[in-house]
């Protein structure tokens, strides 16, 4: 299964309170640390962008 399926998977099952909170902290190329929502990480996964690919890299889902 791919990695952006079972976080998808995963994000659906969250509480609305939870997604909307600040859940995760990005470390950027340039070494500076952003604070993004599960919203946020979920609408970058689904959109394909290197970001959401750097972010799934990054929380361990990888593709089988």
């Amino acid at each position: 299964m791919k990695g952006k399926t079972r976080f998808m998977k995963m994000y659906y099952k969250m509480p609305e309170e939870t997604k909307r909170g600040v859940s995760y902290y990005f470390r950027y190329p340039d070494k500076s640390i952003r604070p993004l929502s599960m919203n946020v990480i979920a609408n970058e996964v689904r959109n394909d962008t290197q970001r959401g690919k750097d972010i799934l890299k990054q929380l361990g889902f990888r593709d089988d």
